[in-house]
């Protein structure tokens, strides 16, 4: 397929980031496919762990749990 036939095809999404964004949000709100709490002065929040990946800190977290002491940060 020619470059000039392959741009017939082409389609931006300039807000799709956005979307996305607002898509995860909703699923939290809903408590859908939440797979983590974070627990902040007795305030429980739900979470998705992919979306705290994007954080130095959680990855960490994520991939050695003995990385950080229980009694700041564990995972319920």
């Amino acid at each position: 397929m020619e470059a000039e036939e392959m741009m017939e095809f082409l389609q931006e999404f300039p807000e799709h980031h956005k979307m996305i964004l607002d898509r995860l949000n909703e699923q939290r709100e809903q408590d859908r496919f939440t797979d983590i709490t974070l627990i902040v002065d007795g305030h429980h929040f739900k979470a998705h762990k992919a979306f705290l990946a994007a954080c130095r800190f959680f990855i960490t977290v994520f991939s050695s749990p003995g990385h950080v002491l229980p009694q700041i940060f564990s995972i319920l």
